[in-house]
């Protein structure tokens, strides 16, 4: 065990006192003041940023642009604006990709134009998070389109919970159509590029489709993101005390920012640095809640939401994360 008393310090010497006339002790001072000031002037140097200040610099956070290294390969993140609903799609830094959600069905048009645009021929994974409209209308264009797609993610329902709905059967009839593999979701760490995704099946049984939403965690290049459907308090709590890992940089606010998610035990293990929400102008939901939108505050003021910036499209550098907005830098 260390010794934690201080010793005391040797007693002073006394030291031999000399004598100086008047004019040699001002000679004396000026010839001290100016070899002072000429080795202040040569050591110090411009102020260096604090050492509690995070090493990755971000777009928000300071204000200027990151741009990738020379023949540097990077994953990105787009937050594609499909109204009031969801759709994000990850396209890793060898070009493997992943879309989760695509909007109620009048928005399947948009997402398909928004691959071809990135010149996207092929999914290699699409998620359902679960089968509520607002995430799954648009992916029957999307499957339906030419876009090669390798296998579909739904998460298994008990029966007397499968819906009946007409996006949902219609998702089933375009898989089917298509001869697309469905996979009911399982809990599982998948490679992605350089990083992995690691999915998560929330444990429920009852009548709140929203809380069988597949939650989704990326990391690549020291970038987190966690994608978490229309999950609630309940499932929020859930996955807090399995201990999963939800601390990220950025989090897809749980269903649209309504009052029913983002719990503070929920934040607390996530304490995101970005936020993104995903609603619609004008909305009849309240989406997202006012109150929701101060709490997350407590956390970041780095806060997107696609109703007023469009599209949001997270790079992941090495330099840090690079964000760029459909409606403004």
């Amino acid at each position: 065990m260390p010794n934690t008393h201080r010793r005391r310090p040797p007693a002073r010497k006394k030291k031999k006192q000399y004598k100086l006339s008047l004019p040699a002790a001002l000679v004396l001072i000026c010839a001290l003041f100016v070899i002072y000031a000429g080795v202040e002037h040569f050591f110090v140097e411009e102020p260096e940023a604090s050492v509690d200040e995070p090493s990755t610099t971000t777009a928000a956070s300071s204000g200027e642009a990151i741009e990738p290294e020379a023949g540097e390969s990077y994953a990105t993140v787009h937050f594609i604006d499909v109204g009031q609903g969801d759709c994000e799609l990850i396209i890793a830094d060898d070009g493997t990709t992943m879309l989760i959600d695509a909007g109620e069905a009048e928005y399947g048009e948009t997402v398909v134009a928004y691959l071809n645009e990135l010149g996207i021929t092929k999914l290699d994974y699409v998620v359902g998070t679960h089968p509520h409209s607002d995430h799954i209308g648009g992916l029957r264009k999307v499957i339906s389109s030419d876009i090669e797609i390798g296998e579909v993610i739904l998460p298994e329902l008990p029966d007397e919970y499968v819906p009946t709905t007409n996006s949902y059967e219609k998702l089933l009839d375009a898989i089917e159509e298509k001869g697309c593999p469905l996979y009911a979701a399982e809990s599982t760490i998948i490679a992605f590029g350089s990083g992995t995704l690691t999915i998560t099946v929330p444990d429920y049984s009852s009548d709140n489709l929203n809380n069988y939403s597949v939650v989704i965690r990326f990391d690549c290049n020291g970038s987190s993101f966690l994608f978490t459907g229309d999950i609630e308090k309940v499932i929020e709590t859930q996955l807090v005390e399995s201990g999963v890992n939800l601390d990220v940089d950025v989090l897809k606010v749980p269903h649209h920012g309504s009052s029913t998610s983002s719990s503070y035990t929920f934040l607390d293990a996530v304490t995101p640095e970005y936020c993104v929400i995903e609603c619609g102008e004008d909305n009849s939901y309240n989406h997202p809640n006012a109150d929701i939108v101060d709490r997350l505050e407590l956390y970041t003021e780095n806060i997107y939401r696609t109703d007023i910036d469009g599209t949001i499209v997270f790079s992941c550098l090495k330099a840090g994360l690079s964000i760029t907005t459909e409606n403004g830098e």
